[in-house]
């Protein structure tokens, strides 16, 4: 979906070579936007084509969404499950940075984007860090009301679910024509797909203005929640960008389809007593809960293999793992700490299938919510009969099933420091194909760890992982 300036209002003010000198952001290098000759905006423009057809979706004016037969917008059945979904908690990520190697796909802690149709690198924030800061105070502003949190200094860890929006760059760069403030390729229904990827062009927008980048980047990463277009102009879900505050719509609104169709409608009516209009409020309500604070951990608990079990070489071993918390939404990975390596949970696997050759390791389970509270368990295993010297096992003693809630520094971090190499391809998170969960969304992410995963036993996508 792309939000337009209301024409008169705004003036486009698209980067010029001066502004976009490289700089610095929170510490780290910003990604300079770079300028495209004729013949590569034509072929960015291609690209968009192409990958819309690959798609099979459509794009309405402002709107990229799956194609109905008719070639409007496929709209997904209501989903008589929904109010069974518990509010989860989220993190989203204002990339202020930029990204080089972004890929297609529907991961944001792989650097994915259904908007794109291959390979590139893309642009930062070319503005202050003031003027970064301005922008983040317009999302916590806005979204103080429920269970969101927000990073800007540095991605979270990759195994935490969170969404991201790339606070760069210019529309023509994904092959978009002017006039266009933000997009995104990645709109399920009723948030049950936590990694989207969204954009707020600040490339074309004079950095000064906080109010129409930060709403704009606010309206777009509320698209991937699933919210769609309403016709009051005091509203952030309002298609155009006007002067004065806008806010959330806290009653049912009817739609504004000027810019193209409306997208998740079978949802915003389940929320509306089946009128067509969305009640954005309620909605943010369902999905995120009220915001408070969150100081327990995620219970974590290896229920197979046992402590100290031994193994032969190359045996498969299935790693059986419990995990819990009081908030829906958190997230957690497979480490071998000997080996440096982690697997990230994507699909929310509770089990995996290993095998290792002849050694002592460390088998440990991390959790993360989004307040950084972690929990671990772990439990040390012998390959090739080393159970008899239990002299080998880690400095904490633990691995008793417990649950600890320790600091889970062994093996953190991303894909990157895994060795993950995050070429895997992510099912798109626009399918309307509808699995079970109602959340039009899979993933079929497989680490390529050839040290250890032999097969992957992922249970239901996007549900309570009770």
């Amino acid at each position: 979906m792309v939000r337009r300036v209301v024409p008169g209002v705004l003036c486009l003010a698209f980067a010029t070579s001066a502004e976009a000198a490289p700089g610095e952001l929170f510490g780290h290098e910003v990604l300079e936007t770079p300028a495209l000759s004729a013949a590569e905006a034509v072929e960015r423009r291609e690209g968009f084509q192409q990958m819309l057809e690959k798609n099979n979706w459509v794009q309405i004016d402002d709107q990229v969404r799956p194609a109905a037969a008719n070639g409007a917008f496929a709209q997904p059945p209501a989903d008589p499950q929904l109010g069974s979904f518990p509010p989860h908690r989220s993190t989203i990520f204002l990339n202020f940075f930029g990204q080089e190697g972004m890929t297609p796909g529907n991961n944001a802690a792989l650097n994915q984007s259904n908007c794109f149709n291959g390979e590139t690198d893309w642009p930062g924030f070319m503005g202050s860090e003031a003027q970064a800061l301005a922008l983040i105070d317009v999302f916590e502003i806005n979204m103080e009301p429920y269970g969101v949190r927000f990073a800007y200094e540095e991605a979270p860890p990759a195994h935490l679910p969170y969404a991201m929006v790339m606070m760069g760059g210019t529309p023509d760069l994904l092959g978009l024509g002017g006039g266009v403030l933000g997009v995104s390729c990645s709109s399920d229904c009723a948030d049950r797909w936590w990694r989207d990827t969204t954009f707020a062009f600040t490339g074309a927008i004079n950095p000064n203005n906080a109010a129409v980048l930060g709403t704009t980047a606010l309206h777009e990463a509320a698209h991937a929640f699933g919210l769609a277009h309403i016709g009051d102009p005091s509203r952030i879900m309002n298609p155009f960008v006007g002067s004065g505050v806008v806010t959330w719509a806290d009653s049912c609104t009817p739609y504004d389809d000027a810019t193209g169709g409306i997208n998740c409608q079978p949802t915003h009516a389940q929320y509306c007593d089946g009128n067509p209009a969305q009640n954005t409020n309620a909605e943010l309500l369902a999905y995120f809960g009220e915001n408070s604070p969150d100081v327990i951990p995620p219970t974590v608990n290896i229920t197979f293999p046992e402590d100290g079990a031994t193994f032969a070489p190359g045996e498969e071993i299935l790693v059986e793992v419990e995990v819990d918390d009081d908030h829906d939404g958190f997230g957690w990975q497979l480490v071998i700490p000997e080996l440096d390596q982690a697997v990230q949970a994507y699909a929310f696997e509770r089990s995996w299938t290993i095998g290792f050759p002849e050694g002592e390791y460390t088998v440990r389970v991390e959790a993360i919510d989004h307040e950084r509270n972690e929990g671990f368990d772990e439990v040390t295993i012998f390959v090739g009969g080393a159970g008899e010297d239990d002299s080998g096992l880690d400095e904490s003693g633990d691995g008793d099933g417990s649950g600890d809630d320790g600091s889970g520094d062994d093996g953190e971090g991303s894909g990157d420091e895994a060795g993950l190499d995050g070429t895997g391809d992510d099912a798109s998170a626009l399918d309307d194909g509808g699995d079970e969960s109602g959340c039009n969304c899979t993933t079929d992410q497989t680490p390529p760890l050839g040290w250890m995963v032999l097969g992957l036993m992922p249970l239901a996508l996007l549900r309570r992982r009770d």
